[in-house]
C-alpha cells in the first residue's frame, strides 16, 4: 500500500493509514521529501524514537533535524530555518513543541505534516496523549498541508476518533489487517507456579533471537538471571537502567549475528528494526491486544515463520491496574486541582506550582503531572521561575478544557478495564487467533489462520473424530459379517 498512500498524499488529500508493524509506515513521510525536495514535518511523541529516526535519515544522505525538548533553543530556531529555507528536508518534532512554533512552520508552508503513533490522540486508544488532542488546531493553522495520520493499531472507533480530532478531510483510510500471515500465534491461562516451566519449555524449542516481554522491571530482572542461570544467551533491557546499559544491550541484540534472548519491558518496542526476530514470547500478558500485536510484530520482519506466544496468569491483570493506578491521571484529582487553579485565576495571582500542590493536597511532582496537560492546551502557563500564569479568557477555557480533560481520563480508566477483558478473552477463547485479533479490530468474514494452537487442535480433535469414526464403521462391518449360529 505504500506506493498508493505516496502518490495520494502528493495530489494534496489526506490519509489515515493504519498498517501493522513492520510495514514501512516511516517511508510514507520521508519519501515525499525526497521526491518533492521540499520540507516535510513528522510529529512523534517519544523522544528517543525522534533520535533513532533522527540517526537513521542521516546515515542515507537525508538532511533530518529535530525541534523538540531535547535540543536548546539555537538547534530549534536552525530547525524552523531549515523549514523556512525549503529542500528535502525531514523535521521531527513532538506535539507540545509544535506548538509553540506552529506559526513559523505554518508560514513555511511544509510540504506535508505527519502524525505518527496517531492512536495517541484517542481516549479510546491504548496510549491516549493530551498532548495529541492540541494537533487540531495545529492543524487548522495549516489547512492547505495534506496530513497524514500513521498507527499500527487502531479500532473503529480511534479511526474514527483520529479522522474528526486532526480535521482530516475526505481521507483516504488504508487499513491492512493487524498481524502479518507468517505469525504463529498460540495462548496459555497458567498460574503463577506454572509460568516458569511454561517459559522454559517454549524457550527450550524456539530458536533464537527472540524477544520475552515482562510487565515490571522486577520480573525482567528476575527472568534475566534465570536464564543466564539457565546457561541461555540473555540480555535485559527496562527503564531503570542507564541510558549507557540500555544502548549496550540494544545495540548487542540488534547487531548482525546477535543470537540473544531479550528479556524487556515495553520499553524495548519504538524502532526496535531486527528482521530475523523468531519468536516474541510475552511471560506476563500485556495490558492490551493494541499492545500484544505491536509487540508480536517485531518478529518475522524478513517474511520467514515466527511465533508469538502469550502466557497470561490472573495476577497479571492486578499488576496492570496497579500500574495503570500510578501512570494515569485521575479525573477527580484533575477536578480538584481545578477547583485550586479557578481560585488563584478569579484573585488575579500566579501562584507557585508548590503552592497549588499544598492547596490541591498533591506533591509537587504530581502537581506538575496535572499541569502539563492544561499547558498544552494552552489554558495556563508554567514560567520558567516555577509560577503559574493564566493567559487571557480568550487565549484559553479554563473550565472547559478541565471539563473536558475529565472526561477523557474517565474513559481511558473504563477503557483500560475493557481492554484487560479482550486481552482474557483472547486467551480463553476458543475461536482462531487470527480471526480473534482481526475481528477486535473491526474485521468481518476473516477465515482461520489454519495455523495457530487453536487451528492445530482443532485439526487434531477432527482427525481423531474422523479415526474414530472409521474405526467404529469397521466394527460395524466386521459384525454384519460375521454367521450367524444355530442349525441350517
Amino acid at each position: 500500500m505504500q506506493r498508493e498512500i505516496v502518490e495520494t498524499l502528493l495530489a494534496g488529500r489526506d490519509v489515515l493509514a493504519v498498517l501493522p508493524t513492520g510495514y514501512g509506515k516511516s517511508l510514507l513521510y520521508q519519501l515525499p521529501a525526497v521526491v518533492r525536495r521540499r520540507p516535510v514535518v513528522v510529529i512523534s511523541p517519544l523522544l528517543a524514537l525522534i533520535g533513532d529516526q533522527v540517526a537513521s535519515l542521516r546515515r542515507r544522505g537525508v538532511e533530518a533535524v529535530r525541534l523538540d525538548s531535547s535540543v536548546g533553543a539555537a538547534e530549534q530556531a536552525r530547525a524552523v530555518e531549515a523549514v523556512r529555507r525549503g529542500g528535502a528536508v525531514v523535521v521531527y518534532t513532538t506535539p507540545e513543541t509544535l506548538a509553540r512554533r506552529v506559526d513559523a512552520i505554518a508560514a513555511a508552508e511544509p510540504l506535508l505534516l505527519a502524525v505518527d503513533e496517531a492512536h495517541c490522540i484517542s481516549a479510546w486508544g491504548h496510549d491516549f496523549r493530551p498532548a495529541y488532542r492540541a494537533l487540531g488546531a495545529v492543524r487548522a493553522k495549516m489547512p492547505g498541508v495534506p496530513l497524514l495520520a500513521a498507527t499500527a493499531t487502531a479500532t473503529p472507533k480511534v479511526r474514527e476518533d483520529i479522522v474528526t480530532a486532526l480535521g482530516l478531510r475526505d481521507p483516504l483510510v488504508v487499513v491492512r489487517p493487524p498481524v502479518r500471515e507468517n505469525l504463529v500465534f498460540a495462548a496459555e491461562h497458567v498460574t503463577v507456579s506454572e509460568r516458569d516451566g511454561r517459559l522454559g519449555a517454549y524457550l527450550r524449542r524456539l530458536r533464537p533471537p527472540g524477544i520475552v516481554y515482562a510487565a515490571t522491571t522486577v520480573e525482567v530482572d528476575r527472568l534475566y538471571v534465570a536464564l543466564r542461570r539457565a546457561k541461555i544467551r540473555a540480555l535485559r533491557y527496562h527503564g531503570r537502567m542507564s541510558p549507557a546499559e540500555r544502548r549496550r544491550a540494544a545495540g548487542r541484540f540488534l547487531g548482525r549475528g546477535g543470537r540473544f534472548v531479550m528479556v524487556a519491558t515495553s520499553a524495548f518496542g519504538m524502532g526496535i528494526d531486527k528482521p530475523d526476530v523468531r519468536f516474541v514470547l510475552h511471560a506476563q500478558a500485556p495490558a492490551s491486544l493494541e499492545q500484544y500485536v505491536q509487540a508480536s510484530g517485531r518478529a518475522g520482519r524478513d517474511g520467514r515463520t515466527a511465533r508469538a506466544i502469550l502466557l497470561l496468569a490472573d495476577a497479571d491483570l492486578d499488576t496492570h491496574r496497579a500500574l495503570a493506578a500510578r501512570s494515569r491521571l485521575s479525573a477527580a484529582v484533575l477536578r480538584r486541582v481545578g477547583r485550586v487553579l479557578a481560585a488563584f485565576a478569579a484573585e488575579a495571582r500566579r501562584p507557585a506550582v508548590e503552592t497549588l500542590a499544598l492547596a490541591a493536597d498533591l506533591s509537587p511532582r504530581r502537581a506538575e503531572a496535572y499541569l502539563r496537560p492544561l499547558a498544552e492546551l494552552g489554558v495556563l502557563r508554567v514560567d520558567p521561575d516555577g509560577t503559574v500564569a493564566f493567559p487571557p479568557p480568550q487565549a484559553g477555557d479554563l473550565e472547559g478544557a478541565i471539563r473536558t480533560l475529565a472526561a477523557s481520563f474517565e474513559t481511558v480508566r473504563r477503557e483500560d478495564e475493557r481492554r484487560l477483558a479482550a486481552v482474557v478473552a483472547y486467551v480463553d477463547g476458543g475461536d482462531c487467533r487470527v480471526q480473534t485479533l482481526r475481528h477486535y479490530f473491526g474485521e468481518r468474514d476473516v477465515p482461520p489462520c489454519g495455523r495457530c494452537d487453536r487451528c492445530r487442535a482443532r485439526r487434531r480433535t477432527s482427525a481423531a473424530e474422523r479415526s474414530l469414526a472409521a474405526a467404529t464403521a469397521a466394527a460395524k462391518a466386521g459384525r454384519s459379517a460375521e454367521p450367524s449360529g444355530g442349525a441350517v
